[in-house]
């Protein structure tokens, strides 16, 4: 097998892409060997965080002729890496691998030329508008990551979840945050999503109606955040 060098332009790691999810994606070949000459090589993206199904793995779902030439991803929620990889296959299938004889790789989430980006996004699912929490015991869910329960996930999650409650009416009653810890958070499938869940106490909180808002923040970098628009809910005892 010839190696193809290849390395990924942009995006660059650690990147940080807050409320939207879209992100151009480029790289570049290296010198080709002269074994190579003539030989069409083909490109594909992929992410750690990619859903992926039988025989469709990449991003992009048609083989790229030229990785230099940006293709516009649409990235799920969350911290991943991303991996840039050419090979004389067009196809993705099992098949395509193994019929595979010149190829290489850029990006991945070791070494050092990683690529690992972080997607923040908040996109509450539960409570819906106009629901009841109970101050001693509530659920609240929201999109998540893929693999936010797997411990490889976590050692690059840079996402943490904060539930913002504000009286409504403002009336002088307590106004708190809820930020559970990662691992306070547990993660489940629900109508094909991955959705992350906190089930526990709330905050102290007054009785009767609040503006709740879900903001997904940069742990290391807490200013760098996605909040969604606030709905009313009622709290209960």
């Amino acid at each position: 097998m010839t190696a193809v060098e290849v390395a990924i332009v942009g995006p660059a790691d650690g990147m940080t892409i807050v409320g939207g999810t879209a992100v151009d994606l480029t790289g570049r070949l290296g010198k080709l060997p002269d074994e190579l000459a003539g030989v069409p090589l083909y490109s594909r993206w992929y992410s750690s965080e990619f859903r992926a199904t039988d025989g469709h793995f990449s991003l992009n779902e048609d083989a790229l002729t030229d990785p230099a030439v940006a293709f516009r991803a649409d990235l799920s929620v969350g911290s991943q890496a991303l991996t840039l990889g050419v090979s004389d296959q067009p196809g993705q299938d099992t098949q395509a691998q193994n019929q595979t004889h010149h190829g290489g790789v850029a990006g991945g989430a070791l070494g050092p030329k990683r690529c690992i980006v972080h997607v923040f996004r908040a996109v509450p699912r539960r409570p819906a508008a106009g629901g009841t929490l109970s101050r001693a015991s509530s659920t609240l869910e929201a999109d998540g990551p893929l693999h936010w329960a797997e411990p490889e996930y976590q050692a690059v999650n840079r996402l943490r979840y904060r539930w913002l409650f504000e009286p409504d009416p403002a009336d002088g009653r307590t106004a708190a945050d809820l930020g559970p810890e990662p691992g306070a958070l547990a993660a489940a499938v629900v109508d094909g999503r991955t959705i992350v869940r906190y089930s526990g106490p709330l905050p102290g909180l007054d009785l009767g109606g609040y503006t709740m808002r879900l903001r997904v923040e940069d742990l290391q970098h807490p200013g760098v955040s996605d909040t969604a628009p606030g709905v009313l809910v009622v709290i209960a005892a």
